[in-house]
C-alpha cells in the first residue's frame, strides 16, 4: 500500500452511498452482509481525496473513518 498503484479501501453501511471515487478513481463496491458493503479503489497517486456520492447526487469528501459505525 505503500508503493504505486497505490489501494484504498473502506467499509461502508449507509446505503444512500451510491459511488466512492479515490482522487479520480471510481471505487468497486462489494455487498458483504445486510447493509454492510467494503469498498476499493487503485489509484497511481498517493494522499488522495476520497468522496462519497450519494443516491440524489450531493457529495461528502471522507474526512476520517467513523470506526463506531464499522463496529455495528
Amino acid at each position: 500500500m505503500h508503493e504505486i498503484p497505490y489501494i484504498y479501501s473502506g467499509g461502508i453501511c449507509d446505503n444512500d452511498i451510491n459511488e466512492i471515487y479515490a482522487g479520480g478513481e471510481k471505487a468497486n463496491i462489494i455487498n458483504v452482509e445486510g447493509k454492510k458493503r467494503f469498498w476499493y479503489a487503485i489509484s497511481p497517486s498517493e494522499e488522495v481525496e476520497v468522496k462519497f456520492v450519494r443516491k440524489d447526487g450531493t457529495e461528502e469528501i471522507v474526512e476520517s473513518i467513523d470506526e463506531e459505525m464499522l463496529r455495528d
